[in-house]
């Protein structure tokens, strides 16, 4: 049997900290550790004085959003990275089993000698999928995204071993940066709870209560959200929304059983609880994002017990089981949408039965101790035999 490697995780940002990464390196390390498997881990941020630097290579007189842009793929800020990644690293363990990088917004290539044996990273996204799929790149012919591009490339070719969290991810690397089949593997993710439910709460399936958690109300697919709710609620008059992460608009009348909670904070106790008692009382959990790379949402309400409805973008319908743990909409139909909230809203049983069956499959696939075996077991598959 294989020992368990010995890893330095390395991410942007203090790896424990639950901002950091949406909260993923906090679990993913953890789990790491309570594998035996993390020798350490590493910020790689860079120091303080390399942004103001990157602000002015950035300049573009074109417009904001041009100078915006080129400064958030600044090549100062990725070689600050990559330094600082590795002098961290090496300061850890003089030699790891393997590295473990958290995405590729930097090039481990100052590494000092002797090496790590496995050099990997894991992901959720990557800059070819956001260039195509998400329109918040202006231009993605332009020099900075194109060099960016070829960037991410160079590490992904300097790696042994790339880890996804989706399969929709994993044809991403394949096709758009030819790597290696046998050498990207999908291993998943987990949900972002710090206590799995011990249970399922009981609630009453009978009044529809949905639940969207999301800052980004627009790509998270807000509006249609929306829209199909006033159609679901002219059906059955007493379903109720509940909107976390966004304030009702300014000079917008209140609506019927639409209930704004603004911004809930998970880095304090208190934001847990309340985010965790909403979990535990809505009937549904409802998220149609036009983007979402992959959405860990879905597990926690999963871990719940709640069914969910997702739209057909990105890893979406590889978490949601359509028709046995929730449904899966066209994304931007309000009117497929509604469709389908009024098949989920209407058959309190169906949803009770989609909810539990969304718990079975979160336990059994999405943990991050499971993430962490799945990493430690293809490390130790690429280490050189002694």
């Amino acid at each position: 049997m294989c020992s368990v490697p010995r890893v330095v995780g390395i991410v942007r940002g203090a790896p424990f900290d639950r901002l950091t990464w949406s909260g993923a390196s906090h679990h993913l390390f953890g789990a790491l550790e309570r594998a035996g498997a993390l020798a350490g881990p590493v910020d790689a941020e860079a120091p303080r004085f390399v942004d103001p630097l990157a602000k002015v290579a950035a300049f573009s007189p074109r417009s904001m959003r041009r100078w915006r842009e080129r400064y958030e793929y600044s090549p100062v800020t990725r070689a600050a990275l990559g330094v600082a990644g590795a002098v961290r690293a090496s300061r850890v363990d003089s030699r790891p089993d393997a590295l473990l990088q958290i995405g590729a917004w930097y090039e481990l290539s100052r590494l000092p000698r002797p090496r790590p044996r496995v050099r990997c990273s894991y992901h959720d996204a990557n800059l070819a999928l956001f260039a195509r799929e998400w329109s918040f790149i202006e231009d993605r012919r332009a020099s900075h995204i194109r060099r960016t591009m070829a960037a991410e490339r160079r590490v992904f070719d300097g790696l042994d071993l790339i880890m996804p969290m989706s399969d929709w991810l994993r044809r991403s690397f394949l096709e758009d940066f030819q790597q290696d089949p046998a050498k990207v593997v999908t291993v998943g993710a987990g949900a972002n709870l710090h206590e799995f439910p011990a249970e399922i709460a009981e609630r009453d399936w009978s009044r529809p209560r949905l639940l969207f958690i999301g800052l980004d109300w627009v790509r998270k697919g807000g509006p249609t959200l929306l829209a199909a709710f006033r159609k679901l609620r002219a059906e059955l008059p007493d379903a109720e929304l509940w909107i976390v992460g966004q304030e009702r608009p300014a000079g917008e009348e209140p609506e019927p059983g639409v209930h704004w909670r603004g911004r809930i904070y998970r880095t304090t106790p208190e934001g847990d609880a309340e985010i965790a008692r909403l979990q535990r009382e809505a009937t549904a959990y409802v998220m149609p994002s036009l983007f979402d790379p992959f959405p860990n949402v879905f597990l926690e309400a999963m871990a719940h017990g709640l069914p969910c409805v997702g739209a057909d973008r990105c890893s979406m319908p590889e978490v949601i089981e359509h028709g046995v743990t929730g449904l899966i909409a066209p994304a931007g139909d309000a009117d497929g949408l509604a469709e389908m909230l009024l098949k989920l809203s209407g058959a309190p049983d169906r949803a009770r039965a989609m909810g539990q069956a969304g718990r079975r499959r979160c336990l059994e696939r999405f943990t991050w101790d499971a993430v962490a075996r799945r990493m430690t077991r293809e490390i130790a598959c690429r280490l050189p035999a002694t």
